[in-house]
């Protein structure tokens, strides 16, 4: 697939990422950077999960096995597709020696309309048909056709008068490429220790969502490879969080249950992670609920975003990483924390430089930078964020790591430094965007 020349480059020979310094500082609002102070939604709890599909990956046998006649794990996968704050396609799909067996939609939802819930013989409904047309045609079929829904119009019928090209089919793509680059989510019989080679030391971020929430978002901390700091920025489910549950509430059980599993990690090697598919080995059962129960792979698939995204915020220098050659066409990636998505880029690679880079969505604390007024605060903020982005414009791809040092070339304005800005989210949103390959 054309994602994999990049993917290989940061996992097989380990993310050797590049940054100058740590610039997490604050902005113009307190972003408690390990903290979990978010306010509560308070609905019905249901710790159960038992989402419309069978998941079951807690009885699992899932020691360090090869996978068998491919690549990649056999299991259940998932990955998202997200734009301007919102999740539009979700993706469930299971390989056996590299071939899509069963493959579904989570979440297919554009303009505030949910295709998966439309009305019968509307228009939102014929278009819905279409898209699980360009999925099923993936049954039966190698990984390497998922760039075939670059070209749905190919396969897709068209229906009342409604093109099958017209449907968007990258869409379909970068969600199953996120899902690939996560790792198997639910695996059957084996799951195989990841090697990300030697990764930079310093603090990484990675999130877990589904159907327009997410769930768990992780910080954790590597040096020499070894975690030796993890936590959760955001525990969530079904308006439940878990991070400001009442103590001694179920809610607050199933709390300490994904703490002890995330703090099991810790000082053990960070190829390890895929111990998380079978908490019940480590994960003690509190008040009849079993430690086998909770959703460790959903700690994984959060881990294995983080890892793949490079180093959020490196401990002193490091140094740049050639990224091998990334495939002329448009990127879009995204990076988000506690439930809300914070920057989505877009831009183009042609000849191995960027070009024509913009924000999609640029966001902090339900303010919305793009939209900010001449003026603000938010607005010199939205101007210093630009500038980071459109100093890329020309360069080598390899030049992304340079957000980790904004300071280094973007201009202060009344009296806010351009050293402040978060240039590592940036960085998060276009390695999010590389990793996915061509939108």
């Amino acid at each position: 697939m054309k994602k994999k020349s990049l993917l290989t480059a940061l996992v097989a020979t380990g993310l050797v990422l590049t940054a100058c310094g740590n610039n997490d500082n604050n902005e113009a609002v307190n972003e408690n950077n390990g903290n979990n102070n978010d306010p509560v939604e308070n609905n019905e709890p249901n710790e159960n999960e038992n989402d419309d599909n069978n998941e079951n990956n807690e009885n699992n046998e899932t020691a360090a096995e090869p996978a068998e006649d491919g690549e990649y794990d056999n299991g259940s996968y998932r990955g998202v597709y997200e734009d301007r704050g919102l999740e539009q396609v979700g993706v469930q799909f299971s390989l056996e020696g590299d071939t899509i067996t069963e493959a579904s939609f989570r979440q297919l939802a554009y303009g505030g309309d949910d295709y998966l819930d439309a009305e019968e013989g509307s228009a939102i409904d014929d278009f819905r048909g279409q898209y699980e047309e360009a999925l099923e045609y993936l049954i039966g079929q190698s990984v390497d056709a998922i760039d075939d829904l670059y070209e749905p119009g190919d396969f897709v019928e068209d229906v009342d008068g409604f093109s099958g090209a017209t449907i968007r089919g990258n869409k379909i793509v970068s969600a199953m490429n996120d899902a690939l680059n996560r790792g198997v989510y639910s695996p059957d019989n084996g799951v195989s220790a990841p090697d990300f080679g030697d990764l930079d030391d310093g603090t990484y971020r990675g999130f877990y969502g589904d159907r327009n929430d997410m769930q768990v978002g992780v910080q954790y901390s590597l040096e020499g490879n070894e975690i030796t700091e993890a936590s959760f920025r955001h525990l969530y489910y079904s308006g439940e969080d878990y991070l400001d549950a009442e103590e001694g509430s179920a809610i607050d059980e199933f709390r300490v249950q994904y703490e002890e599993a995330l703090d099991y990690m810790v000082g053990q090697s960070i190829d390890s992670i895929h111990q998380l598919h079978n908490p019940g080995d480590f994960v003690e059962d509190v008040d009849g609920f079993s430690g086998a129960t909770i959703r460790g792979n959903k700690i994984f698939s959060a881990m294995m975003d983080g890892a793949v995204r490079g180093v959020y915020s490196p401990d002193g220098d490091v140094t740049a990483h050639d990224l091998g050659d990334v495939a002329d066409g448009t990127y879009r990636g995204n990076y988000g924390d506690r439930n809300e998505m914070q920057v989505g880029v877009q831009f183009s690679v042609e000849n191995g430089e960027f070009t024509e880079l913009n924000f999609r969505h640029l966001a902090y604390s339900d303010e919305d930078y793009l939209d900010a007024e001449e003026g603000s605060a938010n607005y010199d903020f939205m101007v210093q964020y630009t500038e980071a982005l459109e100093y890329l414009e020309g360069q080598p791809v390899d030049s992304v790591y340079e957000l980790h040092s904004p300071g280094d070339f973007v201009e202060d304005v009344d009296g806010f430094s351009g050293a402040t800005i978060r240039g590592n989210k940036i960085f998060s949103a276009m390695m999010d965007a590389l990793n996915r390959g061509q939108y």
